[in-house]
């Protein structure tokens, strides 16, 4: 499960704008959204999806081949 957290970068280290409930020393994966140039003019979106393929991980190992039975929870298998 992820939960987004605001955050301030300033001096090194990121900190958040609001209380967090986490064990001291918790290890968290830092997601940094990068801001487009205007030159980088992308109005199929089709940059952007590029930029996402390959930052998921699947929850099971044949969700490509069963994409519709996890997802409408058909039980033929």
């Amino acid at each position: 499960m992820a939960t987004a957290i605001k955050a301030i970068y300033e001096h090194g280290v990121f900190r958040p704008v609001a209380p967090v409930r986490l064990k001291e020393a918790t290890e968290v994966d830092v997601l940094v959204p990068t801001e487009v140039a205007e030159d980088d003019d992308d109005p199929t979106g089709w940059k952007a999806i590029d930029a996402l393929i390959g930052i998921g991980q699947a929850v099971a190992p044949d969700v490509s081949e069963k994409h519709d039975d996890y997802l409408y929870n058909d039980p033929h298998v």
